[in-house]
């Protein structure tokens, strides 16, 4: 960190190049989660560096590095989608956090049930608002607490909750409304294997 403040240095290229490679994976996952799309999270992931790169003498310390940066990612996520528009996103089979086929790999059938499950939760979450999209990726897909949501998105843990309750009733009146054949829990256990049913009801009361 402290090489990469001086960008006249000799140590700064590499020091750069350190912290571009620990954090380039996380950055990406975050950056598609959000927009849908390979090539635009692969455009977040140059705008954010970029950005780290011209802002880095401002970051303080006051809040862990990748806090900071993970603020950047979801900020020029948020700016591309609306840039875009509205896209075809990819399902959310396709989101996994490695990639990596699991242990007991699904049926030809199984899979294309997942997949259009996954595609059908996808699209319905694609059509909520930037804001409560990007909450309940960092949420399900990230694993993000709700202090770590608070921080990356500089929010009080109040409006935290609050957004994610509007953001888990946003989606259930999508999912009935354009998918009713759905099961609200399957889609939940889809997308997070923590059960967002669960902890929608466990939050669910917050205004």
């Amino acid at each position: 960190m402290a090489a990469c403040r001086h960008p006249e240095s000799d140590g700064f290229e590499r020091a750069f190049e350190e912290l571009f490679a620990k954090y380039r994976d996380r950055v990406y996952a975050i950056a598609f989660r959000i927009t849908g799309q390979a090539v635009d999270a692969m455009d977040v992931v140059q705008e954010s560096f970029a950005l780290v790169f011209r802002k880095l003498h401002s970051f303080r310390g006051g809040s862990l590095f990748s806090t900071w940066l993970f603020r950047i990612v979801v900020n020029c996520s948020i700016d591309l989608r609306r840039r875009s528009g509205a896209r075809r996103h990819a399902g959310l089979a396709e989101i996994g956090t490695a990639g990596e086929p699991a242990d007991d790999a699904p049926s030809p059938r199984d899979h294309a049930a997942q997949r259009e499950l996954g595609d059908q939760v996808q699209e319905a979450i694609s059509l909520l608002s930037p804001k409560l999209r990007v909450i309940l990726a960092l949420r399900y897909l990230e694993d993000m607490s709700y202090d770590e949501l608070a921080a990356t998105l500089g929010l009080s843990l109040g409006t935290v909750k609050s957004r994610l309750a509007r953001a888990h009733l946003a989606l259930e009146n999508l999912v009935r409304t354009r998918f009713p054949h759905l099961e609200l829990g399957a889609a939940a256990s889809h997308s997070d294997p923590s059960d967002l049913g669960r902890d929608a009801d466990s939050i669910g009361g917050v205004g």
